[in-house]
């Protein structure tokens, strides 16, 4: 179980209450990262990536949220209580595409004035 800081912003969300501590060193090579990577700095608390997250980063990623709950993820508040599951790849990916599908029917139903 995890719960939301008051460390919330664009690029990230920090989660506390649960440190995940590396069984070698904090600090890696700066590689590739993607939006809902959550990596863990040297303090244990992880961090969820978010909308204006940086390209790269040096820290170790254990986990990708899928896009699905990424936006559900970014609305609670601070102080909300959070737990993750391991999905299979293919239903991360028939979840995306049924969220895509929902949001492409609300953009078809918008008019523009």
């Amino acid at each position: 179980n995890f719960k939301i800081s008051k460390n919330i912003n664009r690029v990230g969300i920090r989660l506390i209450e649960n440190q995940v501590k590396p069984t070698s060193s904090s600090n890696i090579s700066s590689e590739g990262i993607i939006r809902g990577s959550i990596q863990v700095p040297g303090d244990g608390n992880p961090i969820v990536l978010t909308s204006e997250h940086p390209t790269i980063g040096g820290y170790p990623k254990i986990a990708t949220i899928i896009m699905a709950d990424l936006f559900k993820l970014v609305q609670l508040q601070e102080g909300s209580e959070l737990i993750f599951k391991e999905i299979e790849m293919n239903l991360a990916e028939k979840l995306f595409f049924d969220f895509k599908n929902i949001i492409d029917t609300i953009q078809n139903k918008i008019v523009y004035l």
